[in-house]
C-alpha cells in the first residue's frame, strides 16, 4: 500500500490525484446545483461535469447527500472567512464594521450566484446531516457578527430567541434577493439588513449607538 501511495503519475501522488478529483467533484456540484438546483441533477450529471467516470464519485464521497454537505461546507466556510476579512480590515466604530461584512457579503453573492444558491436555497430539508449543517452555520455566522460588534465581548450573552430571530430575518432576506436575481442595490440591501443586527448587540458592547446602527452610516 505504502509504495502504492508513494506512486507518482505526471507529477502528482496517488494522494494528490484524489484530492484534484474530490475538488473538481465539488466544483462541478456548485456549478451544476446553481442551474439546475440540487434535486434535478443526478451523479451521472456531475461526473460529466467534472470530466470522471462514476467509479471516482464513489471514491470520494457516499452518495449525493454526502457531496451536497461538502459543497455546502467548502461555500460556508469561503463566505464566512471572506466575510469576516472584510470586517477585520476595517478600523472603525462598530456600524462601519457591519456595513463592510454586509457590503462584502452580498457582493459575493451577487458574483457568485451558482454558490449563492447552493448556500441560501439548496440544503433545505434535504437530511438531517445536512440540516445540522446549516444550522452550524447559521450559528457562526451569528457569533461572527456579535464580534464584529464586540470584538472583545463573547457571544454567551445573546438571547438564543434573538439569535434564532435574527438569522432567520437575515436568511430570509438574502434568499429573497438572492431570487430576485439580485436587483435591488447592495448598498440599499446592507440598510435593510443593519437594524436587525440589534438584536444581537450585547448590551455592554461600546460604540454601538442604535440610531448609527439603525441609519446604516
Amino acid at each position: 500500500m505504502a509504495a502504492s501511495e508513494g506512486r507518482r503519475y505526471g507529477g502528482a501522488s496517488a494522494a494528490e490525484r484524489r484530492a484534484d478529483r474530490r475538488e473538481r467533484l465539488i466544483r462541478a456540484a456548485v456549478a451544476l446545483y446553481g442551474e439546475h438546483g440540487y434535486r434535478r441533477t443526478t451523479v451521472a450529471a456531475v461526473c460529466r461535469a467534472a470530466g470522471l467516470t462514476p467509479r471516482y464519485f464513489y471514491e470520494a464521497f457516499e452518495n449525493s447527500e454526502a457531496l451536497l454537505a461538502e459543497t455546502f461546507r467548502e461555500v460556508g466556510e469561503v463566505v464566512l472567512r471572506h466575510v469576516a476579512d472584510a470586517a477585520a480590515a476595517v478600523d472603525g466604530p462598530a456600524e462601519d464594521r457591519l456595513a463592510a461584512m454586509w457590503t462584502a457579503y452580498y457582493d459575493l453573492l451577487r458574483e457568485q450566484r451558482a454558490a449563492a444558491r447552493v448556500f441560501l436555497l439548496e440544503v433545505a430539508g434535504i437530511d438531517a446531516a445536512v440540516d445540522a449543517l446549516f444550522a452550524e452555520s447559521m450559528t457562526a455566522f451569528a457569533a461572527l457578527i456579535v464580534r464584529t460588534i464586540d470584538p472583545a465581548g463573547g457571544t454567551d450573552t445573546v438571547h438564543p430567541l434573538a439569535a434564532t430571530g435574527t438569522m432567520h430575518g437575515l436568511l430570509a432576506i438574502a434568499r429573497s434577493w438572492v431570487a430576485g436575481d439580485c436587483a435591488t442595490p447592495v448598498a440599499e440591501v446592507v440598510r435593510v439588513v443593519m437594524p436587525l443586527c440589534l438584536l444581537l448587540a450585547p448590551p455592554h458592547a461600546a460604540g454601538t449607538p442604535a440610531a448609527a446602527i439603525r441609519s446604516g452610516s
